[in-house]
């Protein structure tokens, strides 16, 4: 199993597309039950596979992933090879970057002295989806990018002056 398996709630919300899967493996209802009485490691070894399936197909779409803190704004850019990173990290500690207000101030002090930001790229070193699986399992989120494209431009405006 290359990823975690799908809780509960998950195959529930996909017994379309499970019951898809496994009429693709030629498994009918009946045969489905059947398997579910008999081999518990038939069962593990499906439900695994259905998991990496799904897994795969979400992290092939992954553009943009986020992890935010009180302190820092871990920000990423899925790119075919390479992961684009900003991180912005806050020693104001009366501010909380997970906040609106946080972000409004970050915005309007992004080049003060309380603020430390990095940018890089990294190619990734082995298949994209465990690159991109690891970040979501250590707490980061898929997004729609708004605050990478905002900083990035941002940044790259007073990086012109």
């Amino acid at each position: 199993m290359k990823y975690s398996r799908l809780t509960k709630e998950q195959f529930e919300s996909l017994s379309d597309e499970f019951s898809l899967f496994l009429a693709s493996h030629s498994i009918d209802s009946k045969q489905w039950d059947k398997i579910k009485i008999s081999s518990k490691e038939s069962v593990d070894h499906i439900l695994d596979l259905f998991s990496d399936l799904v897994w795969d197909d979400i992290l092939q779409k992954v553009k943009f992933i986020e992890n935010i803190s009180s302190t820092h704004l871990f920000l990423f850019k899925c790119n075919e090879n390479s992961i684009d990173s900003i991180i912005i990290k806050s020693s104001e500690s009366s501010i909380n970057l997970n906040s609106s207000e946080g972000q409004v101030w970050l915005l309007n002090n992004l080049h003060s002295n309380n603020i430390e930001v990095l940018k890089s790229t990294k190619k990734f070193n082995t298949d994209q989806n465990n690159e991109i699986y690891s970040l979501i399992s250590k707490g980061s989120q898929i997004s729609e990018g708004q605050l990478f494209i905002m900083y990035d431009e941002r940044l790259l405006k007073s990086s012109e002056k």
